[in-house]
């Protein structure tokens, strides 16, 4: 079925080509507003994700040295922590 039905188009099709076309259509738009809500989900997900991840980057940069030692990294360690997504805390030391 073609995407654009011009106005002549429409008046030579019979009532049951027109509901076909207008039930295939309503589908199409249906599955394109569900590809878009679920675009805009994504974003927004990883939209937090990002903004949990600053959150914690700023919390973190503002301990002290110490402070930091006793969570179980050091300074340098803080961003790559952050990426991996990984505890923070130390098992091999």
């Amino acid at each position: 079925m073609p995407y654009v039905i011009r106005p002549s188009d429409w008046k030579v099709l019979t009532p049951s080509q027109k509901g076909s076309l207008t039930h295939q259509l309503v589908r199409r738009a249906h599955a394109a507003r569900a590809r878009a809500i679920g675009h805009m989900l994504l974003g927004w997900a990883r939209y937090l994700s990002l903004r949990r991840q600053r959150h914690q980057l700023i919390e973190l940069a503002a301990m002290d040295d110490m402070a930091l030692r006793d969570v179980g990294i050091n300074r340098s360690e803080i961003g790559a922590a952050l990426r991996s997504g990984t505890s923070l805390g130390r098992t091999n030391r």
